[in-house]
């Protein structure tokens, strides 16, 4: 049986008319916190532990308004293993027997002993409490596009400080941020297509996916970690792109990797083919990073 929590949305979560698709990860977050409180489980079980948040891929299926409130998020068990778990959600407004999907999820969790740096087994009482709700995982089975270790030629790099307001209860970045990094270098680096372009009119482009590799914990300090963005995919009306959060202090370690599949819409959010010199040059970007790899 899936867990339904209703979710609060904030004006602050909008990217212009819509909510932003890094608050979508928020409500996950949201939704996953009040399903552990309806088991009387706490997301720190023991001193010095937590939950650590492995991996995350949403779909985005359809744009969400602050006027579609309320906010459903159905949140249930797709996996259950010795040291992990698996949940599995979908983001809908609107009646239950004929709602509007706005989004589905799985994120990838581990019980964390951050004295130790390692993950712990699960005991059985809460991985039977987990597989109460066990179902079908949401998410499309097609991956996003990935590059090769060569990161060579046209490629977008900035660097990002941690604010005081992205870290959580644990001192550690909260991570629906590390998504929010890369995508700062993924827009930075689409932004400069467009640029470059010079084509008169109006550009939109909305995300349909997005997957994210927690690597390393990142902290408040204040050096800067460095994140860069790549083309790693063309097709007629979307673009793929690959991310990677690393660490210069300490020997460019890699924190995070992402991709982001986005699609070029018309006003009324259809998908439609890229212009022919945007595709160009998304073409060029990602011809030019192939032709400098061994």
């Amino acid at each position: 049986m899936r867990h339904v929590y209703e979710c609060q949305m904030r004006r602050a979560d909008q990217h212009g008319d819509t909510i932003s698709n890094v608050a979508f990860v928020d409500y996950l977050q949201e939704a996953r916190l009040d399903l552990l409180r309806h088991h009387d489980t706490s997301p720190t079980p023991n001193p010095g532990e937590g939950l650590v948040v492995v991996n995350t891929v949403v779909d985005y299926l359809a744009p969400l308004r602050l006027a579609q409130a309320p906010l459903f998020v159905a949140v249930w068990a797709t996996e259950v293993r010795a040291a992990s778990f698996t949940l599995g959600y979908e983001l809908y407004t609107g009646p239950e027997d004929d709602p509007v999907v706005h989004g589905r999820a799985t994120t990838l969790l581990a019980p964390y002993v951050f004295a130790a740096g390692r993950p712990r087994r699960m005991t059985p009482e809460e991985r039977g409490r987990l597989t109460e709700s066990l179902g079908p995982s949401p998410v499309s089975d097609r991956v996003a596009p990935r590059g090769g270790e060569d990161w060579e030629g046209q490629v977008v790099e900035r660097p990002i400080h941690v604010r005081f307001s992205d870290v959580d209860l644990l001192g550690h970045v909260n991570n629906l941020r590390y998504l929010d990094y890369t995508q700062m270098a993924q827009v930075d680096l689409l932004v400069g297509v467009f640029a470059d372009a010079r084509v008169n009119g109006t550009v939109g482009t909305v995300i349909v996916r997005s997957e994210i590799d927690y690597v390393g914990q990142m902290n408040l300090r204040s050096e800067p970690y460095a994140v860069r963005s790549r083309v790693v995919g063309v097709g007629d009306r979307s673009a793929s792109f690959e991310q990677e959060i690393r660490d210069p202090i300490k020997a460019e370690r890699v924190m995070a990797r992402s991709r982001i599949v986005e699609v070029n819409v018309d006003q009324d959010d259809r998908p439609v083919a890229w212009h022919p010199k945007h595709r160009e040059l998304l073409e060029q970007r990602l011809t030019s990073r192939r032709r400098n790899s061994p």
